[in-house]
């Protein structure tokens, strides 16, 4: 069945009077941030910050100030032949001041609401029409202060919270805040948060930001530090690490294996490809020799990510610095061979994090043209086939 809905508009945190006439045949939901004064036919309603109002299409109302308050609310306005159908069976009260328990919600949902109108993408329509479902009937349930109120051990507003978290999942949250929130202490806020949902609030937190990463790294070509600061992770380094421990995989592996399905990728035939081994490496440059020595140059910004140190003492640095001690024997065999103007692929080395780590990388060069180019990619994890 197609969802009609038209005339949509969304304003956030609007702070002008509002009229509405007789003629208007819109529904409009209100959120008021601040105190608020609302006249309709014979009635008149003092909006306080958190209330909501759903005014029916063709009743007169008017939104003024309260006192000296400065206005600050906002409105979403909607009408087509499935509007009445989404009131109906959200159950939601019109035309009456409504107060529920908590309305961080509506932020969220009516976020997703105004960018599925700027996109107009694929099924937006659709899309809308379940956002403005589950905005109202969010509503209608925390208007429920009994049902609300009697559900135990907090796992009501824990859901609420969780809900929160997920659809904010970018936020740097930490466990103290989400205790703050629940108005628990942090050890009380885990051990109900894992009772109700049976995994920490931390790993719930890192296995959903791992979900969205998938999603971003299946869509495109994106760099994979822009995916880990776009999912909330405090460095490119320490989301290798949380990817690669729950995935199985490393995120740049993951993305070339969803791209390598549609024949995006090169095929993994060992030869040697200026595109194939920038696609297939997660950091890259171009090889500098000073001294007989070999250093990295080009994108070091991007290895001083993975190593943790200052782009600066990178680039001063030789390459064989950062080789873990046990393997500088292969990594010295592979320095020669560049000077000796051989290219190498895959060369399986450990290096050195400044906090210690050790990293397993596989390491190639190649020479093109009068330029010697470097890249490294994290070592794949092998899977024996039955």
């Amino acid at each position: 069945m197609k969802k009609s809905l038209k005339n949509i508009k969304f304003q956030k945190c609007f702070s002008q009077p509002l009229k509405l006439e007789k003629d208007d045949k819109s529904f409009a939901f209100f959120v008021f941030h601040n105190f608020a004064s609302l006249e309709a036919k014979h009635s008149i309603f003092d909006a306080s910050p958190g209330n909501v109002f759903l005014r029916s299409p063709g009743l007169e109302l008017k939104v003024k100030t309260q006192g000296n308050y400065s206005l600050s609310y906002s409105i979403l306005e909607f009408k087509g032949s499935v509007s009445s159908k989404i009131i109906k069976i959200s159950n939601i009260e019109e035309n009456v001041l409504l107060k529920p328990l908590q309305i961080h919600y509506s932020d969220s949902i009516l976020s997703k609401i105004s960018l599925e109108l700027s996109s107009n993408g694929i099924n937006w329509e659709s899309i809308v029409y379940a956002h403005i479902h589950e905005l109202l009937g969010k509503t209608v349930r925390l208007c429920n202060h009994d049902f609300t109120e009697t559900l135990p051990d907090h796992s009501q507003r824990l859901r609420d919270l969780r809900s929160e978290i997920h659809e904010s999942f970018s936020k740097p949250w930490k466990i103290d805040d989400m205790a703050a929130k629940m108005k628990l202490s942090t050890s009380r806020f885990a051990s109900l948060y894992k009772s109700v949902f049976k995994i920490s609030p931390t790993e719930d937190l890192i296995q959903t930001r791992i979900d969205q990463a998938k999603k971003m790294l299946s869509a495109s070509k994106v760099s994979v530090k822009k995916v880990s600061d776009a999912c909330g992770f405090e460095s490119v380094h320490y989301f290798h690490r949380a990817f690669k421990k729950r995935a199985n995989i490393t995120p740049k592996h993951f993305q070339n294996s969803q791209f390598a399905d549609s024949g995006s990728v090169y095929s993994p035939e060992r030869h040697f490809s200026l595109d194939r081994l920038t696609q297939l490496a997660e950091y890259s440059g171009i090889i500098e020799f000073i001294d007989g020595n070999l250093k990295f140059h080009g994108n070091a910004n991007h290895v001083a990510d993975l190593l943790g140190y200052p782009e600066s003492e990178i680039r001063d640095r030789s390459f064989m610095d950062f080789v873990a001690s046990e393997d500088h024997e292969i990594a010295k065999d592979g320095s020669s061979k560049i000077l000796n103007g051989k290219n190498i692929l895959d060369l399986n080395i450990k290096i050195l994090h400044r906090s210690g780590e050790k990293i397993p990388v596989q390491f190639s060069a190649l020479l093109k043209g009068k330029n010697w180019y470097w890249f490294i990619k994290h070592s794949a994890v092998v899977v024996a086939k039955a």
